[in-house]
């Protein structure tokens, strides 16, 4: 970083900013002045440009230093002279002491301001400037971009959000969002991932840690003070039985408590699911026997209170639903150890909260959407209304509506009974031939219409998971169905744009090199069953073709589609010269050009599922 170029941003700051509070028309004015010092060492980021809190004259602005290889993120702290010398940070670098224009003596400190540079963040966004702190979404919809890159895709999600801002009026940002015991773990347990098994949590080597200072640092250098929803999603329930359900429990309060500083948790107990206790299953529980379970299953007197609470109608957007007695004992057995366990994670989270730096309130999201059957409107009115009636309400609502991750919904009724083919879904195809005469888009929005306005009588907003490949016709759907107040999800996604573009570069280069080991590595897993039974799915299609993206990449590869991604929390074994570090840590250093291009493509597709949700 060249000294002039850092006294010259410290006189403009101080002849523009001292005696006034910075805003936002200020900070244009500034930026619109340093065109004029055609800096080649420094990138400022404007829009992070704050007055120290306790002392006056005194500036922070968030910069790339640009003399390396790399740019080197740092944090600026211009001070005037006479101003104290006690700082926030620790042990600031001195720049110089300068007299710019002949003027004031000032002193410019530079801090290490990477997305690693947690403490340093967390002091920024805590003591100097709190509007960038993440806030609860409450009934406000959004697009949540999940970021397995964060460095790469969090800065273009901020930048696409600003774009529906200005176009839309509409704040749709909610830009960190991974699943918290599956692409993501805490750094604790990450450290001692080795790679060897590709579908274990924290795949994305992003820790829960990590992403949320990544976010914060994405949303200081973008100026972002508008608010946006930072996500813990998913932290999953499993186990065979009950030692291994207390482990998992276990497990997943210590996530909880690693993601202290997010707004939203997404808990996911519909593992515990009783499946039997649903009539759609093959070979369903009788009368009888759910009668039993759920007299063992619920002492007297929850029994007594579920029997009240669920034996009166819901008069919803125009409906009644009426549960009869023997249905209300089936949803009780179908989801009572669920509800029950969601009890126990949701008072564990709020007692985190209570004791953070951040907000206090948070957003709670019980995911039904991995159920094994499609959700239907008694079962999410069962849901909702147990943890709102007894204190623990949701305000996400996130119910399966059928959708396959990174897959497009089928538009006919032959493409829907092959994707339907493998599922528990027995009343999907007859309800779109027998309702809405073959058009399985037609039963999609009034389905979709339907659980809206369920999630909204319970003051809830529709969460739709697996948003990624979805084609413009079926977003078209889901806006004119909940009349835009929807929290759609997407993932994996921005991921793949990531690699479309390294499989775009030229044969024998560097980084389609890296692609190509990336998909080897894929497939010999693969053969090794470590997806699973989707393994065998390797075998089924052919070639590195990652699929057109605007068609939900059903021409391409499917098993990569789903799996590659998984990849880049292993190992390079096969690189030249034996550099065999983790894919992910290698494609953190993606070159200039390439970072623009993805995160070009990353704000395009944002800007896009904006524009076709729209109601």
């Amino acid at each position: 970083m060249k000294a002039s170029e850092a006294a010259a941003l410290a006189d403009l700051i101080f002849q523009l900013a001292e005696g006034r509070k910075p805003g936002d028309e200020l900070r244009s004015r500034i930026a619109a002045r340093a065109a004029a010092l055609d800096l080649s060492s420094i990138r400022p980021y404007f829009g992070s440009l704050q007055k120290d809190p306790v002392h006056g004259s005194t500036y922070f602005l968030a910069v790339d230093a640009l003399a390396g290889v790399r740019a080197q993120p740092l944090l600026l702290h211009f001070t005037a002279a006479s101003s104290p010398a006690a700082s926030l940070f620790e042990n600031p670098v001195l720049i110089g002491r300068m007299r710019p224009g002949g003027g004031r003596e000032v002193v410019v400190n530079a801090i290490p301001f990477s997305s690693r540079d947690h403490t340093n963040i967390r002091i920024f966004a805590e003591q100097v400037d709190r509007a960038f702190l993440p806030r609860p979404q409450a009934a406000q919809p959004a697009i949540a971009a999940g970021n397995r890159h964060p460095e790469v895709s969090l800065p273009a999600a901020f930048e696409a959000f600003g774009a529906i801002l200005r176009n839309t009026g509409l704040n749709l940002a909610s830009t960190v969002q991974l699943s918290a015991t599956r692409e993501m773990t805490t750094a604790a347990r990450l450290a001692g991932r080795d790679g060897e098994t590709p579908a274990a949590a924290g795949h994305t080597r992003v820790s829960i840690e990590h992403l949320y200072h990544a976010g914060l640092w994405a949303a200081i250098r973008a100026g972002w003070r508008e608010g946006y929803n930072a996500e813990a999603d998913h932290f999953i329930i499993t186990g065979n039985n009950d030692e291994e359900i207390a482990a998992s429990v276990q497990a997943a309060k210590e996530a909880i408590h690693a993601a202290a500083g997010y707004t939203k948790f997404t808990t996911d107990t519909s593992r515990l699911f009783e499946l039997r206790a649903d009539p759609r299953h093959p070979e369903p529980w009788s009368d009888a026997e759910i009668g039993s379970r759920y007299r063992m299953l619920f002492p007297p007197d929850l029994r007594a209170w579920t029997e009240n609470e669920f034996g009166r109608g819901f008069r919803i957007a125009g409906a009644t639903y009426t549960m009869q007695a023997v249905e209300v004992r089936r949803l009780a057995v179908k989801f009572g150890r669920s509800l029950l366990l969601n009890e126990e994670l949701y008072d564990f989270i709020a007692s985190i909260k209570a004791g953070g730096a951040s907000w206090k309130h948070f957003d709670f999201e019980p995911s039904l959407d991995e159920a094994e059957t499609l959700t239907t409107p008694e079962e999410l009115i069962f849901y909702m209304h147990w943890l709102k009636a007894r204190g623990r309400a949701a305000q996400l609502v996130p119910p399966n509506l059928g959708f396959k991750k990174r897959q497009a919904y089928p538009e006919t009724i032959e493409a829907l009974r092959r994707y339907a083919r493998h599922k528990q879904w027995p009343e999907l195809a007859a309800r779109v031939e027998g309702e809405f005469g073959g058009d399985p888009l037609a039963e999609l929005r009034a389905r979709v219409a339907e659980l809206a306005a369920i999630a909204q009588y319970f003051n809830g907003t529709l969460s739709i998971h697996s948003g990624s490949g979805k084609q413009a016709a079926v977003l078209n759907q889901i806006g004119h169905a909940t009349a835009g107040r929807v929290n759609y999800k997407i993932s994996g996604e921005l991921q793949l744009q990531l690699f479309d573009v390294l499989s775009e570069q030229p044969a024998g280069s560097y980084w389609r090199a890296l692609f190509d080991r990336m998909v080897e590595r894929c497939n010999v897993f693969a053969a090794a069953g470590a997806f699973g039974e989707e393994s065998r799915l390797a075998t089924e299609y052919e070639g590195s073709y990652l699929g057109d993206s605007s068609r939900g990449r059903v021409d391409g590869n499917l098993f990569l589609v789903f799996w590659l991604g998984n990849l880049v929390g292993s190992r390079d074994l096969h690189a030249p010269g034996g550099d065999a570090r983790f894919f992910k840590e290698k494609l953190d250093e993606l070159p200039e050009d390439l970072l623009r291009e993805v995160r070009r493509r990353n704000t395009s597709y944002i800007v896009w599922l904006a524009e076709q949700l729209r109601p």
